[in-house]
């Protein structure tokens, strides 16, 4: 909860204790006598003022307590009598949000407004003692605000912010909308009840920081957008001498006081208690928040930038964990979205994240990271599968998790788990282009194109020049033979990306479907020649559909040797439905280590109303049952 109006005795006090009072050295101490653990103990002091003494160091302080001392204010505490306050008192909110004379108002009034929410922080313990809220809430931390209207902080309310999310995201039974989401919102006029809307939120942390006199100030709101009421406020005051360690006092507090009044329970530690970095320098934080910029743009230019700007925040400071898992992030995603090669970047993604997880053992980011390589690079998917699991169980609001963890169950033909945790994923950062379309190649896999269309169709919506959305909405209209609109994204792929190769792809794929085989051959000739050949894969794609089966083979047979991660698809690609019960490609399979159902894999039905595609599939397969399995490299 908030902070009471005055600190308990300090370490300069002259008070005189007890000799036979044996002194409790540390947080851990302090807890053990209690039989509680460290954060609840430090909720009691920041809330109730446990006597909690400090010396004073250069930029931190240790601190101890007299049992003597502990057992009169527990004395107390029992005495105490919760005040019989209903939820409905809480006050009425404001309903425009963010108007801008509503902010100039605020900034005026910011002394008024921290000594009212001063006030109200004493009752913030007895309002502990009410009714925890429902279970299974989700939370929408939007932007604070910065009442200072100083350019220089804009960064550093970024990072309270981001330290809120992270430490509300390990909140059990609640879902916490990622940063992604939430940051469009940073100085929006809509009110509380339509961002909640749009978020599909149940809960609202909204707040102010301001800087004046050496001090920062910062307030905070949880609010019921759905009945328009109050649920928990907090004010602090702080030294803005050490910023980054006022960040994270702040923000463990606040963390704290939600869980604690959303569940009973405080929150697990925050960064700033597993004391893997000191942070002192703010460019550290800096840094990362730039990385997690350009890693969310998704494409070859950002993902370097988001790598140089990660190495810079590891330069400033070695033992800063969160950018090494930004930086294993980074390489993993080169080798989807860039050029770098299965054996470039994978290797140098599994050591950062184990350079991560050494500093901060607890990494939900990290853990992820190593479980993406694991499974896409070393095909241990039974170990791959328990880093998901684990990175969830730290951090369930993680949306970068649920969504790879959702790709990997539907390359395991594991459909219905595959579209459960990827709507999560999408439901954690609904305005994600990356998270809807993922959830979109998870319906594909499936069978369920038309699904598929229809969530490109919102993101598309959302956000027309998404080129990865146009490329995945022509494979769903393929899959459903509607060629022209197949064709028509195709062509909006090829204007954004000045890329033909899309176009010249699905041509081959139409015209083999249609029976027009040495028409698709000639043009799979032609697209081998350019100087943008497709992979290895891409060609075994296409000589499986011209109805080459040899050749598809070796290119195949490369593209182990390559060790591709596309070689992950082979259970579940559609373009390679038709074949997918030949020995060859079983044995293919095993090699990769894809665990083979004990039956046959469905087949696709055939399109009656298009008996002319018929002719090449039949070529093919009739081709694939006169080889036999190639040995290995």
């Amino acid at each position: 909860m908030s902070l009471p109006a005055s600190r308990p005795l300090s370490s300069q006090s002259d008070t005189v204790h007890p000799s036979a009072d044996t002194r409790l050295n540390s947080w851990k101490e302090i807890a053990a006598y209690f039989d509680r653990d460290i954060r609840t103990v430090q909720l009691w002091e920041k809330s109730e003022a446990l006597p909690i003494h400090r010396h004073e160091h250069n930029s931190r302080s240790s601190v101890y307590a007299f049992p003597s001392e502990l057992d009169a204010w527990l004395h107390n505490r029992r005495q105490d009598r919760p005040l019989n306050l209903p939820a409905a008192a809480a006050p009425p909110l404001p309903h425009p949000r963010r108007q801008t004379s509503r902010l100039v108002l605020f900034a005026s009034a910011a002394p008024l407004l921290v000594a009212a929410l001063a006030a109200l922080a004493w009752h913030l313990p007895h309002l502990r003692e009410l009714a925890v809220l429902p279970p299974n809430q989700t939370l929408a931390v939007l932007p604070f605000e910065d009442l200072s209207a100083q350019d220089n902080h804009n960064l550093w309310v970024d990072a309270f912010t981001d330290d809120l999310i992270t430490g509300l995201g390990t909140t059990p039974n609640l879902q916490v909308i990622s940063r992604h989401s939430v940051l469009p919102f940073r100085s929006t006029h809509a009110s509380i009840a339509s961002i909640a809307r749009q978020l599909h939120a149940s809960l609202i942390l909204e707040g102010a920081i301001a800087h004046q006199d050496g001090k920062a100030r910062i307030t905070a709101r949880l609010i019921d957008p759905a009945h328009d009421r109050l649920v928990w406020a907090g004010s602090y005051t702080r030294p803005f001498s050490d910023a980054l360690a006022l960040q994270d006092e702040v923000a463990t507090d606040i963390t704290a006081a939600v869980s604690q009044r959303l569940t009973g329970r405080s929150a697990p530690p925050t960064l700033a208690e597993r004391d893997s970095s000191d942070l002192s320098d703010p460019s550290v934080r800096i840094a990362y928040l730039t990385g997690l910029y350009y890693l969310s743009q998704r494409d070859e230019s950002n993902l370097h930038k988001a790598i140089d700007s990660f190495q810079q925040a590891i330069a400033r400071d070695p033992r800063y964990a969160p950018a090494y898992a930004g930086l294993a992030d980074g390489y993993n995603l080169l080798t989807v979205w860039g050029s770098l090669s299965s054996r470039e970047a994978f290797p140098k993604a599994r050591a950062a994240a184990q350079t991560a997880l050494s500093l901060d053992p607890v990494s939900a980011q990290a853990y992820t990271a190593l479980a993406f390589e694991t499974y896409r690079y070393e095909w241990n998917f039974p170990l791959a599968e328990a880093y998901f699991r684990k990175a969830i169980q730290l951090s369930p609001s993680y949306a970068t998790a649920h969504q790879w963890y959702g790709e990997f169950l539907g390359d395991m033909r594991r459909f219905d788990q595959s579209i459960a945790e990827l709507r999560k994923s999408r439901d954690l950062d609904p305005l994600s282009a990356i998270a809807g379309s993922d959830l979109a190649v998870g319906y594909c896999y499936a069978g369920r194109a038309p699904e598929a269309i229809t969530e490109l169709h919102r993101i598309l919506a959302l956000y027309p020049g998404f080129v990865p959305g146009h490329n995945y909405l022509a494979t769903a209209y393929m899959d459903l033979d509607d060629f022209a609109n197949a064709q028509k994204e195709a062509g909006i792929y090829t204007r954004l990306t000045a890329d033909p190769t899309s176009q010249q792809v699905l041509r081959i794929h139409i015209d083999a479907r249609a029976g027009r085989l040495p028409q698709a051959r000639a043009e799979l000739h032609t697209l081998l020649r350019a100087r943008h050949s497709p992979t290895n894969f891409q060609q075994a794609q296409l000589y499986f559909a011209v109805g080459q089966p040899d050749q598809a083979y070796a290119a195949l047979d490369r593209a182990l040797r390559e060790h591709s991660w596309w070689l992950i698809t082979l259970m579940v690609d559609p373009s390679l439905a038709p074949v997918r019960n030949q020995p060859r490609l079983h044995h293919v399979m095993q090699r990769v280590g894809l665990p083979l159902p004990a039956q046959p894999f469905p087949q696709p039905e055939m399109n009656h109303s298009l008996p002319q595609h018929q002719p090449a599939m039949q070529e093919s397969q009739e081709m694939l049952v006169s080889n036999s399995p190639p040995s290995d490299p």
